[in-house]
This record gives C-alpha cells, sequence and structure tokens, in this order.
C-alpha cells in the first residue's frame, strides 16, 4: 500500500514550522556558547582565530563536496550551487536531537530538483558510515604513535579497522542502503555505489578531516601547545572526537561528548583549561559555519537562479510552448 503524499501547501508549512524550531534552536546553541568563549578568545591572536575560521568553514565545504560525489554515483549529478542548497540547509537539522532531521531535511529539500528521496536518504547515510570510516582510520594512524603511553585507550580503533573495510566495500554499502530503505519503508535504490564513487567520498572526506585536524593545530599552538606531538595528536584528537559526535546520535550535533574526547585526547601537551578553549572555539567556528554556509547557500541559489522556484519559472514559459499530446 502506498503511503500518502502531503499537499504542496502541506510540504510549504513543515517545511517552514521545521525551519522555525531549527533556527530557534541553532539560535539558542550559538547564545549558548558565548559566554565560555569570551574570555578565552582573547587568549588567541586575530591571526590565529582568522585561519582556524578558514579551517573550518574548509571542512564544511570538503564534507558536501563528498556528500555531492556520492550522490553524483548513484545517478543525481548536481551543480554546486545546488548541492549547497541541498546539503547546507539541510545539515542545520542535526542540531535538532537525533541524527535523522538532517536527512530528512536533505530529502525533502531534494524533491525540489527532482532528486528522489530514496537517493538522498541513501546518499546521507552511506556519506555518514564513509565519514566515520575516514576518520577512525586518521584515528588509528595518528594517536598509539602520537602518545604510545595512551595507545591502550585507542586499540578499539585498530580493532574495527577490518570491519570499516568490509564495511565500504560497494556490495556491503548496497545491502546495508537496500535494508535501511526497506526498514523506512522506501523504494530501493534504483542506482548502486560503485568503488570509484565510495573512494571519491572517502577522498573527500579525509581531505575535509585533515582541515579540522589543521585547525585545532592551530588553535593548541595558539595556546602555547609544544613540541613534534601537538599535529598528530590535533589531526587524530579532532577525528576522533568529531567521530564521537557522530554517534551520540541523541545528543544534537555531538554537543559536549565531541568537547570531552578532544580535551581527553590533547591532554599530554595541553592542560584541562587551554584544551577547553580549543575544543570550545572549535565548537563556535563550526556553529557558525553551518550557519553561514546555509546563508551563502540559499543566497547564491537565488542569485544563480536554483532556487526551485526562479527553476519552476524559467520552465513555466517551456511548458506553454510544449506540444500538446491529443487525449
Amino acid at each position: 500500500m502506498k503511503r500518502p503524499h502531503l499537499s504542496q501547501r502541506q510540504r510549504l508549512l513543515a517545511r517552514l514550522a521545521f525551519f522555525v524550531v531549527i533556527g530557534v534552536v541553532f539560535a539558542i546553541a550559538l547564545h549558548g556558547r558565548w559566554d565560555q568563549v569570551r574570555d578565552s578568545v582573547e587568549k588567541l591572536s586575530i591571526i590565529d582565530l582568522v585561519l582556524a575560521a578558514l579551517f573550518g568553514l574548509g571542512n564544511i565545504f570538503l564534507s558536501m563536496m563528498a556528500w555531492r560525489s556520492m550522490l553524483g554515483d548513484i545517478g543525481s549529478n548536481l551543480p554546486v550551487p545546488v548541492a549547497m542548497r541541498i546539503f547546507f540547509i539541510g545539515q542545520l537539522g542535526k542540531y535538532l536531537p537525533g541524527s535523522v532531521w538532517s536527512v530528512v531535511a536533505q530529502a525533502d529539500l531534494g524533491r525540489d530538483y527532482q532528486v528522489p528521496p530514496r537517493r538522498t536518504v541513501a546518499v546521507s547515510v552511506v556519506a555518514m558510515g564513509v565519514a566515520l570510516a575516514s576518520a577512525l582510520m586518521i584515528a588509528a594512524f595518528t594517536l598509539p604513535f602520537a602518545a604510545p603511553g595512551q595507545a591502550v585507550h585507542y586499540v578499539w580503533v585498530l580493532a574495527i579497522l577490518p570491519v570499516l573495510v568490509v564495511g565500504l566495500m560497494p556490495s556491503s554499502v548496497d545491502r546495508l542502503t537496500h535494508l535501511l530503505l526497506k526498514v523506512l519503508r522506501r523504494e530501493p535504490p534504483d542506482h548502486e555505489f560503485s568503488w570509484q564513487g565510495v573512494l571519491r567520498g572517502l577522498g573527500w572526506y579525509t581531505a575535509s578531516w585533515l582541515a579540522i585536524g589543521l585547525q585545532i593545530y592551530i588553535l593548541a599552538v595558539g595556546v602555547h601547545a609544544h613540541g613534534a606531538r601537538v599535529l598528530p595528536l590535533a589531526i587524530g584528537g579532532s577525528v576522533l572526537a568529531f567521530a564521537a559526535g557522530f554517534l551520540a546520535i541523541f545528543v544534537p550535533a555531538g554537543a559536549v561528548v565531541r568537547e570531552a574526547v578532544l580535551v581527553a585526547v590533547l591532554s599530554p601537551v595541553l592542560s584541562t583549561g587551554p584544551a577547553l578553549v580549543v575544543a570550545v572555539v572549535s565548537r563556535l567556528i563550526a556553529t557558525v559555519g553551518d550557519g553561514l554556509w546555509a546563508a551563502v547557500a540559499a543566497g547564491l541559489a537565488r542569485h544563480r537562479g536554483v532556487h526551485p522556484m526562479a527553476a519552476r519559472k524559467r520552465a513555466l514559459p517551456e511548458a506553454e510552448h510544449a506540444p500538446r499530446v491529443a487525449p
């Protein structure tokens, strides 16, 4: 039995309500962290903050490119401005409890550009898995060597690497995707992931994790961390912290969990106070970056004429001049 579809008006009202709630939660998250960061920011130079912000924005953009490349692999090749609108605006859903809201928002936004929801759902979920696998692989090759005295805490990362490799095989990805869509009562995917598509997504996510790792390194050095271990700990610690945030699905955007893990990983080179400054400033940059990229994507979509309303206006004259088919 087919599921009833919402009317255009109902979808519009539901979307507006959804993004109003997201906007309120997003504003609360930003305001709540400002008091924690205000005094700590003074310890960092303007150059430190600018470089950290650039790497933070780069991390978010590269994540979008990974998502876009994997969506193209299963048949929906989107222009960058369109992919930005769907991904960045939908990503604000992660500030609600549960990881499902960003996927729901992206699926709904994708409809405006004839992207079947089953593709958007499949890519959003598979992309999370690829991002998590990439993060844990980087952590496995940095943390045990950067902090050998604490290697016992990271053995589990090494232990699950073979599972991740098997899980990233296209055949495994396709089976999991079919199972997921069956549970969600959606139609099965009409395209399958390829080796090239999975590896391309893995490459984009690896670049995004290196960007956030460099951001943490800049902030750590800015609060007087020193030594050869700072860089590998910054890279490995940042990706492990983000992985922990991914797994904390009932916590909005992995709040607190991510910061706690990062502070613990940076303990060999920073005391708790400075490490907390690094974690909170990084979180603030990520929060502002999510909102900034969403605003840029919305503005760019209108300017480039790829907003759905603009697309409908262009399509209307074409429909008027299209040959009529006799009944």
